[in-house]
């Protein structure tokens, strides 16, 4: 039930999805598919291909790629766009046979899955060299702005004080649980695609609540939602915040493994 509510969030969201996420940038996407031929990838099966934003990109630097997703309206954006290699199924259960590809790429998405480990090793099996995932590395990141929560934070406890139910996102959102995944499963190959210093208004976060294009407010009334907004844009006014922007590309060669599930030792 809860795969296919997140399929059903994405058709929604996907004719503003690109206008309300920051695009890779033309060095990162020239590091990233350098990256990938030195490990011996030209042939890649995008899991999550969404609008064929990070496909066409690589494309044009002569990486193959083909494109995979659950959602019909994303793959008609990625269609439109150009993209013309794209397959409609699931991250844990792809159409392919073992090794058809030389490696398979997660770019935004292995923090989307409920079950990335499920994931990654169904990417192994379908891939030659590995699965490739674009990360922040745990730690990486430093931020000026103390414990105060992000935008998103904010607006989403000021729906919950106005007694809108909203579906947890859970504390610390993509970054922890991407962290978590990293720590408990390292890759085997690790490279920084891109490191700078970022300096940006701290309410730039809210354009995809104004947009309609986050899915965890699409049953807000749009009243309420733009009221919560509107208060939280006041409380920040033009502050900024200044971080440590780092993205790497990571490479599992093999299918992570779970950890040995405990409980008590069983009766004599």
């Amino acid at each position: 039930m809860a795969a296919s509510r997140t399929v059903a969030e994405f058709d929604e969201i996907a004719p503003v999805y690109d206008e309300t996420r920051e695009p890779l940038q033309p060095p990162e996407v020239r590091k990233i598919a350098g990256t990938l031929r030195t490990w011996g990838i030209d042939r890649v099966l995008e899991v999550g291909v969404g609008t064929g934003r990070v496909a066409l990109p690589l494309r044009a630097e002569g990486v193959q790629v083909t494109g995979i997703d659950a959602s019909r309206g994303m793959l008609a954006r990625a269609r439109a766009k150009g993209v013309e290699r794209l397959v409609r199924g699931s991250a844990y259960r792809l159409p392919f046979g073992g090794g058809v590809v030389d490696g398979t790429l997660f770019v935004h998405v292995l923090h989307l899955l409920e079950d990335p480990l499920a994931a990654l090793g169904e990417a192994c099996r379908v891939a030659r060299v590995g699965a490739a995932a674009l990360v922040r590395p745990p730690g990486a990141e430093r931020r000026d702005h103390g414990d105060e929560p992000s935008p998103q934070r904010l607006v989403f406890d000021r729906l919950r004080e106005m007694g809108i139910d909203l579906p947890e996102r859970g504390r610390g959102g993509p970054g922890r649980k991407e962290a978590q995944l990293l720590t408990e499963h390292p890759p085997q190959r690790q490279v920084v695609v891109h490191e700078s210093d970022v300096t940006a208004p701290l309410a730039e976060g809210l354009a995809m609540f104004e947009r309609r294009a986050s899915r965890w407010t699409l049953r807000v009334p749009p009243e309420q939602l733009a009221q919560a907004v509107a208060e939280v844009r006041q409380r920040l006014g033009d502050r900024t915040r200044t971080y440590h922007r780092v993205w790497a590309l990571a490479l599992w060669e093999r299918a992570p493994e779970r950890a040995p599930a405990t409980g008590p030792a069983p009766s004599p």
